[in-house]
């Protein structure tokens, strides 16, 4: 348990979420399996982070969780597990981070990020990262598009 990770396993595990990204950036190749390995990562990737294994700002984090559920309502509904270009350099970002965590890690280390998950996943919350993070990530967003548009606050 002290122990890192072999590395064959750690090999393994970070090939299988590079392929769930890679078939996700391919329109109609994704599934929903893979779409949830790449939500499971970025919480598993921040719960290790949170634990002293790498540095992302939330922010980050947060962009790629808006961006992840943005894929899913988006209005192109026959294809939702479909990785747009933008999400996809997001999560490119979080998953070379999960691969320096994983070189690194205990199965200790990665119980703990496991069990952290499955306690998320039951509890009533919508998401682990803090809520003044996301509030920012989509009030940035709210400005980006008004700039885009040609409105401001003022104008609306």
């Amino acid at each position: 348990m002290l122990l890192p990770l072999p590395v064959e396993t750690a090999s393994k595990m970070s090939l299988a979420i590079h392929l769930a990204l890679a078939a996700c950036r391919r329109e109609r190749s994704g599934t929903a399996y893979q779409f949830n390995e790449l939500l499971r990562v970025l919480y598993m990737t921040l719960f290790l982070q949170e634990n002293g294994f790498g540095a992302l700002p939330l922010e980050l984090y947060a962009r790629a969780e808006k961006n992840l559920n943005g894929c899913l309502s988006r209005e192109k509904q026959d294809d939702p597990w479909f990785i747009d270009a933008e999400t996809a350099s997001v999560l490119e970002q979080v998953l070379r981070l999960h691969d320096e965590q994983l070189r690194g890690i205990t199965y200790r280390d990665l119980t703990a990020a496991t069990e952290r998950l499955e306690a998320f996943i039951r509890s009533a919350r919508i998401s682990p990262l803090p809520d003044d993070v996301r509030l920012a990530v989509l009030e940035a967003q709210a400005n980006s598009n008004d700039q885009a548009n040609g409105t401001t606050s003022a104008t609306r």
